[in-house]
């Protein structure tokens, strides 16, 4: 059993499939975990907004609701007693063959090389991969630009705390992972992609659909334009000496 600290983002009501998926996930993995149930659409209201800095209104209210929950994650892992937590959207699928092993590599080798701090990510949101060209024996941890996503991800309680604090100081405008993108980088603290992924998020594969985007397609569509995605951004783009981490062309983690 993993004695990691573990937070799950979760609405109260209408995602029950997620919930079963949850529980039996992490029942077959034997591993405890948190709900985070707090900042629902519905309870986010005007004045919650003015006291977390909340200042660009174009956002949907579910991506609001999204944010404001990985923040009350941050707070948590900020007010506890342990080194750092994971924090996994509802919608993941686990690898649960070698989520337990990989977790624990890269937690000991963020600790031997990154002094403990950083943030990594361990899903393959958005069909992100450190390019194969440039993997290394042994090696767990690539740094990045930019988080991958959102849907699972480790942060150390001091990244945290500071990431506590700059809400505080400038309030955030921004989805979950481009808000961990501009904080993390103002700060300094490391983003991290782990080697291998042991994370799929549900609703991009087509396993579920997204909370957050409004248009939807059928689950086989998505699933195949997921297929493709990974076919072209794992092994065609490092034939072509493209390397996502680095920005070295633009990109749009949603596309």
């Amino acid at each position: 059993m993993m004695n990691v600290s573990c937070y799950v983002l979760h609405v109260k009501e209408g995602y029950e499939d997620r919930e079963a998926s949850i529980v039996d996930q992490f029942g077959r993995l034997n591993m405890d975990f948190e709900w985070v149930l707090e900042h629902d659409k519905h309870e986010v209201t005007a004045d919650l907004l003015q006291q977390y800095g909340y200042h660009h209104f174009d956002m949907p209210p579910e991506a609001i609701s999204c944010a404001m929950k990985h923040i009350a994650a941050w707070e948590r892992i900020a007010a506890g007693s342990d080194p750092g937590g994971l924090i996994l959207e509802d919608d993941v699928l686990i690898d649960i063959r070698r989520f337990e092993s990989v977790v624990h590599d890269c937690l000991a080798e963020l600790q031997r090389d990154w002094d403990g701090r950083g943030c990594i990510c361990f899903g393959d949101g958005g069909a992100l991969f450190v390019p194969w060209t440039k993997l290394k024996k042994g090696r767990r941890l690539y740094r990045a630009e930019f988080a991958r996503m959102g849907d699972s991800y480790w942060v150390d309680k001091q990244t945290a705390a500071q990431r506590i604090a700059w809400i505080k100081q400038n309030g955030f405008y921004q989805p979950a992972d481009h808000l961990i993108d501009t904080i993390d980088r103002a700060l300094g603290s490391p983003i991290l992609w782990s080697v291998p992924t042991v994370v799929s998020q549900g609703s991009h594969t087509g396993f579920f659909n997204s909370s957050i985007q409004r248009k939807e397609q059928t689950g086989w569509l998505k699933q195949m334009e997921w297929t493709l995605k990974v076919v072209r951004r794992k092994y065609i783009y490092p034939l072509l000496g493209k390397d996502v981490r680095r920005g070295d062309f633009p990109i749009n983690k949603g596309e």
